[in-house]
């Protein structure tokens, strides 16, 4: 008896102490990072739930809201849709309901009624937009897009009072005006025009994403007259198809399916009039391809930032392009599990540059910073207090973050922690440039949370604005500049990075400037000195016709990459190179791609991966091999007068210009900036090109060719080595279950014995 009272009484407390725990201590969901392998990495709570506003609290019913927006008062807008008559309801900033607009007269004096509200937009909507004497503060317009009814209603919402009744309020609203479809011809003949998201500049520009127009997002004034397009977005076609059509009728064409843009379907737009717009259209693969590559272009891009003349100008920084969710689940082992990547339907913009898009397939949220870095990601389906079922639309609520629940009818409420807190505080102390406060910042955000990259890039900003302002031969400033460099390594952030190495580069040039001349003519003697004893081997073993050395056939690989047309002529006729020589210049090869693997400058190998020797020669070998295979087992059948052998050293004597590229470049690697990285690529480019010619030229020349013939040859040994790597993959396949079958009966054998 005893011990039921005790186990009652533990019950009792502990009911007690979870009533008396505050909301945020339960939080639903984890709020997250990826580093720059696309792992997940934990990170504290930047915003919290704090509560629901749902009908019962708003004393209104919601039939379905579709989209809300909130104005520089923090009142907010909530559109929505109902059977036959749809509205807006307006809040105050303490959530409570002042007014509803529903039915309005129009401009030619006749009753009218909103049906359909996609979604609404409020001017001004941010204060810090604005200076504080700015006269559009005076003015609150409300832009809702009636989406059926193919219009865009403009309201006077200056004179919503707080302290008065949403009845006294409805006197208050002035209907504006109606923006119907601009006149254009550019618009096709018969074209819906269909709102189904709206943003309007400082100037009064209208932007709105039309659901049935593909050209992009239109750009008019107030009065309808027509600006144009904006962020029209690129679709490619396949080679495939491109050739088909050039074979198919103009009747067949027609009937053929149409390659059209994907629409956008929501926008948001900031004080400097750059737009904001989202698109969930793009295929799912395409969008995981482009994170997957980090891909900066912006072309298969869920969100983008349009400059007034629509050209994409978002900065996409971080380790992965602002896309939402990066490490995603491709097969479904249950119904919960979701797939594919994520689902943008709206973006919100927020204080210190910062913004936030919503996965509508997984009640998500992801910020960013203005340089495109993933500063959290939070949120899960769910009807727990901080869970979404079906997130339709977010919005800034001074500090707050509001999530819309159209499946819940509701409005959950988001507080940010002190970690949010010090997050934004830190990014808005490098905005305004206080580098010395920001430093400290950032250092106690590490101590918060030890895997957030921004913190060392933060503090790198800050060590290199401090040793910028002092002299160059301040010991202190060098000190600083590799210390601000360490800090960028921790980060893999190798813009900033490149920024200040280049500064202590000059440093280190006025420094050695004497010494800089005499190391290039030094470098310069040596080269011309090892040249020359190259030139002397190369002639003195014209008249030598055995018994070569390894060094006169390494020699000669000089004078084949010279002269490919007498080089390659005397490996086949003279027999200048012999497949020791072969094998020499292939081992450079492979051990120049070694060395290009360990030895690359930061810049261009801010990750070092693992060095597999064997995969290096495996990577050189292979190709090789089935060239040469592939080669001459067509040029056999073609009167070609090359042998295996010929071919194999022929092949191997093509790779010698590549070494050299590689190891210079490799080298050169070291001591560049992000901005030179060009050069590289560019002396790595001409090194493969001369292969390419070598290869090409050395093979008419050893199969005694003509050019188109050794064009045939050389595309039909090209497919020839992907055919024998598929017959490799069949054989191999087959052999593997041969393997099984016999493994299993023995282990069959075995359990029966």
């Amino acid at each position: 008896m005893k011990n039921i009272k005790r186990i009652l009484l533990l019950i009792v407390c502990f009911t007690v102490m979870l009533g008396c725990m505050p909301v945020g201590a339960i939080i639903p969901y984890s709020t997250y990072t990826y580093d720059i392998d696309g792992q997940y990495m934990e990170s504290p709570h930047a915003y919290v739930p704090y509560e629901v506003i749902d009908q019962e609290f708003l004393g209104v019913t919601l039939a379905n809201p579709t989209d809300f927006c909130v104005d520089f008062e923090n009142f907010i807008y909530i559109s929505d849709q109902a059977t036959d008559l749809g509205s807006v309801v307006i809040l105050n900033e303490k959530f409570g309901v002042v007014a509803r607009i529903d039915k309005f007269t129009n401009e030619w004096g006749v009753p009218d009624k909103i049906i359909s509200p996609a979604a609404v937009f409020v001017t001004p909507a941010r204060a810090d937009d604005y200076l504080p004497t700015d006269e559009a503060l005076n003015t609150k317009t409300l832009y809702v897009c009636d989406s059926t009814q193919n219009r865009i209603l403009v309201f006077d919402v200056t004179n919503v009072d707080p302290e008065l009744t949403p009845e006294e309020n409805a006197a208050n609203i002035v209907y504006d005006t109606t923006i119907y479809q601009p006149e254009s011809d550019v618009f096709a003949e018969g074209h819906i025009f269909r709102p189904i998201a709206v943003a309007v500049d400082k100037v009064g520009r209208v932007y709105s994403v039309g659901e049935l127009t593909h050209q992009g997002i239109i750009s008019m004034n107030t009065d309808g007259s027509f600006f144009g397009f904006l962020g029209a977005q690129t679709q490619k076609t396949s080679i495939i198809d491109i050739v088909w059509r050039t074979f198919q009728t103009e009747e067949q064409r027609k009937k053929s399916v149409k390659t059209v843009s994907t629409e956008y379907n929501n926008i948001n737009i900031d004080g400097d009039g750059f737009v904001y717009a989202t698109t969930s259209t793009i295929s799912s693969s395409q969008q995981m391809q482009a994170i997957a590559a980090k891909d900066k272009s912006g072309t298969y891009a869920p969100v983008k930032k349009l400059s007034p003349q629509g050209d994409d100008v978002m900065d996409r920084n971080g380790f992965f392009p602002p896309s939402g969710e990066v490490t995603v689940n491709t097969i479904a082992s249950n119904d919960s599990v979701v797939t594919g990547a994520s689902t943008v339907t709206d973006v919100a913009l927020g204080p210190d540059d910062t913004w936030s898009i919503i996965d509508e397939k997984r009640s998500r949220v992801f910020t960013y910073d203005g340089d495109g870095r993933l500063l959290y990601a939070f949120g899960d389906k769910g009807n727990q207090l901080g869970n979404i079922q079906a997130l339709a639309a977010i919005e800034y609520h001074g500090k707050n973050l509001l999530l819309l629940d159209s499946t819940n009818k509701n409005i959950t409420v988001f507080k940010r922690t002190s970690y949010g807190d010090s997050l934004h505080e830190a990014i808005r102390a490098n905005l305004e440039r206080r580098y010395t406060d920001a430093e400290k910042l950032w250092q106690d955000i590490l101590q918060l949370n030890s895997n957030f990259d921004m913190s060392y890039i933060g503090i790198g900003k800050s060590l290199y604005r401090e040793a910028s302002t002092l002299a160059d031969n301040d010991e202190n400033k060098v000190a600083l500049f590799q210390e601000a460099m360490l800090n960028y390594e921790y980060a893999y952030d190798t813009t900033n990075w490149s920024d200040c190495y280049q500064e202590l580069r000059k440093i280190w040039i006025k420094k050695y400037i004497v010494l800089i001349p005499i190391i290039v003519m030094a470098l310069l003697v040596v080269v011309s000195r090892f040249m020359r004893a190259v030139n002397k081997t190369n002639r003195k073993e014209e008249v030598v016709k055995k018994n070569r050395t390894l060094w006169s056939e390494f020699c000669y690989g000089f004078h084949v990459m010279f002269h490919p047309f007498d080089g390659f002529y005397d490996i086949k006729h003279e027999y200048r190179a012999s497949i020791k020589g072969a094998l020499l210049i292939f081992a450079l090869t492979v051990a120049s791609f070694i060395y290009q693997s360990i030895g690359q400058g930061y810049v261009m190998n801010s990750v070092p991966k693992d060095v597999s020797i064997i995969i290096s020669i495996a990577s050189i070998a292979l190709p090789v091999i089935l060239w040469a295979v592939a080669n001459w087992c067509l040029t056999t059948l073609f009167d070609g007068e090359g042998s295996l052998r010929d071919i194999f050293i022929a092949t191997c004597y093509s790779l010698f210009p590549l070494p050299a590229f590689i190891f210079a470049t490799t080298l050169y690697s070291n001591f560049i900036t992000a901005s030179e990285i060009g050069f590289v690529t560019l002396f790595i480019g001409v090194g493969y090109a001369w292969v390419g010619f070598l290869l090409f030229f050395g093979m008419q020349t050893i199969h005694d060719y003509s050019l188109l013939k050794n064009i045939l040859t050389s595309i039909a040994s090209i497919v020839g080595m992907a055919f024998i790597m598929f017959l490799g993959v069949l054989f191999s396949s087959l052999i593997g279950k041969i393997f099984s079958f016999v493994f299993n009966i023995i282990r069959e054998l075995a359990y029966r014995v």
